[in-house]
Order: C-alpha cells, then structure tokens, then sequence
C-alpha cells in the first residue's frame, strides 16, 4: 500500500504535510522509497510477462515444427488399421487444437505484455512527471519560504532599529526631563535656603538692633540720670557753700557736715561719662 493509501501507482498523488521549508522529509523519503519498489515490482512483473510471452512463443512453435513434420510423413492408409488411423486423426485434431489454442494464449499473452508495457511505461512516466511536479511545486515552496523569511527579518530588523530608536529618543527626554526637574528642584532648594537664611539673617540683624537700640536707650536714660544727678549735686554744694557763707559771717569756717543725702549713691550708681 502507498503512504497515505491506495494501492494502484496511476492513482497515487504524494500528499505531504506541509512545513516551514516544504514538505515533511520523512514523509517525503517514505514516499521516494515506496515509488522505487513499486517502479522494481512492476519491472519484474512486465519482465516475467514477456519472458512467460518468450516461452509460450517458443513452446508454439515446437508445436507447429512437430505438426508440420507429422504432417509432411504421411502414414500409407493400408498401413493401419481403422482404429489406428482414427486415433492419428484424433492425434492431428487434438494437436491442431492445442496449437491454436496455444497461439491464442501467445497472442493475448503478447497483447497483454505489450499493454502491460505501454501501461508500465505511461506510469512509470505520469509517475516521473508527478514527482518532477512535486520537486518543482517544493521548490518554489521553499524559495517561496526563503523570501518571506527575508522579508520577515527584514521588517524584524526595521521594527528593532524603529523601536530601539525610539527609546534612545524617549530614554534621552527621560534624562532631559529629570535633569531639568533636578536642577529645579536645586534651585527651588537653594533659594528656599537662601531665603531661609535670609531670614535667619534679618531676624538676627533686628534682635541686635534691639538690643543695640534697647542698650542705647538703656545708656542715654542713665546718662541723662547722671547729668541730673550731677547737676543735683552741684546745686547741693552751692546751697552748701551759700549757707556756710551765711552762716559765718565773721569768716569761721562751718564744720563739714555729713552728707546724709542718698545723691552720692546715685552718683556712684551713674556710669561716669
């Protein structure tokens, strides 16, 4: 039986399953196989036919030689008795017969050789033309596949050259992006503690100008405390060297008194300018 079934060479087509390039090789080979050993049974049959033709054709004319040369030695009428000649004739008949029958039988083995062979021979041939078919259909298959494939790694590669592209181009925004976004942030960072600082600054720049301003205050309040406290005191001892003078008018001295006034204290307490 073929691969695939049937059983008869003329009505055979190879059927493959088909594969990325061409046919299934082992199916291929399988059917390569068969048709070499259909190709060898058939050529033994026709062999075997013409050379059973050979026989029957040789056996023929033995046959007909055997006839002739009964036939060319006739047996004299008086030589034999009835029944002996009616068996020769009998003989003659039967072996007429056989060689005609024999002659049938080589002339339809003949004709059934010689149909066998043609038949042979135009199978053998839509056989070869099938399987040149096949090859030639394979081959266009495969350069077929070929060229896809081409253009498939072609558009491939296009698609990754588009594509790594693009994410160069994305990657390199991606990085613009951020180091944008980093030296803002920097900035935003930087002025921020700049303007901290700016205020650290001016909150300490004003603390000391309070204090600066509060000792200042503090200082003029004590001064002008000691410009009144001495201004006190010499309006005290005026007083003082006023009432001595009235006191003793003859010129005695008035003995100095002991200062029971809290001004000194306040001197003292005054800073001295």
């Amino acid at each position: 039986m073929a691969p695939g079934g049937g059983e008869d060479l003329m009505a055979v087509r190879p059927s493959f399953d088909s594969a990325w390039r061409g046919y299934q090789r082992g199916q291929v080979e399988e059917f390569v196989t068969w048709v070499e050993a259909e190709f060898q049974r058939l050529a033994a049959e026709r062999d075997a036919a013409a050379h059973q033709a050979a026989e029957l054709a040789e056996r023929n004319r033995e046959l007909r030689a055997t006839i002739d040369r009964i036939s060319r030695t006739p047996i004299p009428p008086d030589a034999l008795q009835e029944r002996s000649r009616r068996m020769v004739e009998l003989t003659r008949e039967e072996a007429a017969e056989i060689t005609a029958r024999a002659e049938d039988t080589a002339a339809r083995i003949i004709a059934d050789a010689k149909a066998e062979a043609v038949r042979l021979t135009e199978k053998e041939r839509a056989l070869v033309e099938a399987v040149a078919a096949d090859r030639e259909q394979q081959r266009r298959e495969h350069e077929d596949l070929l060229r896809r494939a081409v253009e498939e790694r072609k558009a491939a590669d296009e698609a990754a050259a588009k594509e790594r592209q693009r994410l160069e181009e994305h990657l390199t925004r991606t990085l613009a992006d951020r180091r944008t976004d980093a030296l803002r942030e920097i900035a935003d960072r930087t002025a921020a503690a700049r303007a901290e600082a700016d205020a650290h600054v001016r909150q300490a720049t004003d603390h000391a100008t309070r204090i600066v301003s509060d000792a200042e205050q503090r200082v003029a309040e004590l001064v002008a405390v000691q410009q009144r406290v001495k201004a006190a005191l010499r309006g005290a001892r005026e007083l003082l060297a006023t009432a001595n003078a009235d006191l003793a008018p003859d010129g005695t001295p008035v003995p100095n008194q002991r200062r029971t006034s809290p001004l000194p204290e306040v001197a003292e307490a005054a800073p001295t300018g």
